[in-house]
């Protein structure tokens, strides 16, 4: 008996052997793929990683599910896929503030950017919005420069975080009007924009998804779009060069990354069937209602961004005095 049970285990070890090796030697991908947002579910980034993975899915014949993992700049999500296996099923979906953010925010950062991740595309680009309370009562940009200076130090913004590029923005906008600004971080721009809209918090660079239905409901007024051109979900609302302050543009991308190590054929498919998906006239459509457009890099072009953008937020942190954590 005793002889029996011992061969009954040693065959189920085969076979549980035999299995691995076939799904190890398998075509990529053979299961689900996961896109870790680093970002709360309903926040822009959510919004568009949820319209990618709807795509990639269709096109890789695989499921593609969302998980979030938002906190800490963004580091505790990207830091999942930095540690995950290099096998092109666990992927990092996020924007610019998680990975070219990270080398200026912290002295001893928890990943390297350009090192312990493999860039696969750039997906999409969007203007940072400046939203401001009712409660102000200013109706253009001139005018709540003229209250900030009649009130130093009296008026708030929120964004997302210490070292955030909205507080790089916000930073940027008071060194170029002349005007004291007070800090107040958030966890996510869908909860500081209920705040804006209330009056608790005054202004606000912030993502166009969650204040969007805000601006629908007249709840927040929208003074200025912080990119090149109008955007058409905010009608009538002036690009920040046409409304008093030219040169003065802040947006944020939003991308794909794999884990460092990853095979490149895996990473090649990957840049191609996103590059598929971003030419679709459905997918720009839902992407425009985000306020965001579609862009494809490819990986080294991604790279090329990133390192860019990098050396760039540390020379503005430095100048607006932003202290490494």
């Amino acid at each position: 008996m005793r002889l029996r049970t011992v061969a009954i285990a040693m065959a189920l070890l085969v076979t549980a052997a035999e299995a691995h090796a076939q799904t190890a030697g398998a075509p990529w991908p053979a299961r689900v793929v996961t896109l870790v947002v680093p970002n709360p579910a309903g926040s822009s980034n959510d919004i568009i990683a949820r319209l990618v993975g709807r795509e990639l899915s269709a096109r890789i014949g695989q499921p593609v599910i969302i998980e979030n993992r938002p906190g800490a700049d963004g580091t505790i999500g990207v830091r999942q896929v930095v540690r995950a296996a290099p096998d092109g099923y666990t992927l990092s979906f996020g924007s610019s503030t998680a990975y070219a953010g990270v080398p200026y925010l912290y002295l001893n950062p928890p990943y390297d950017p350009l090192k312990d991740l493999a860039p696969v595309s750039i997906v999409g680009r969007s203007p940072y919005v400046f939203a401001v309370s009712p409660a102000l009562g200013v109706k253009s940009v001139t005018e709540l420069v003229a209250l900030a200076k009649a009130r130093p130090g009296q008026l708030n913004y929120s964004s997302i975080g210490e070292g955030s590029i909205a507080q790089l923005g916000m930073a940027d906008f008071g060194e170029k009007m002349g005007i004291e600004l007070q800090h107040i971080p958030y966890k996510s721009t869908a909860q500081s924009i209920v705040d804006v809209s209330t009056g608790i918090i005054q202004m606000q660079l912030a993502t166009v998804a969650p204040t969007l239905p805000m601006f629908d409901a007249k709840k927040i007024q929208v003074l200025g779009i912080a990119g090149k051109n109008r955007l058409p979900v905010f009608p009538g609302v002036p690009t920040m060069a046409e409304a008093g302050i030219p040169g003065y543009e802040h947006t944020f991308w939003v991308a794909l990354f794999a884990p460092a190590g990853t095979p490149e054929a895996i990473i090649a498919r990957l840049n191609r069937e996103v590059a598929d998906a971003l030419a679709t006239d459905s997918v720009k459509q839902a992407f425009n209602a985000q306020g965001v457009e579609t862009e494809h890099s490819g990986a080294a072009g991604l790279h090329q961004i990133l390192q860019q953008d990098i050396e760039n937020y540390r020379t503005i942190a430095a100048k607006a005095g932003i202290p490494r954590r």
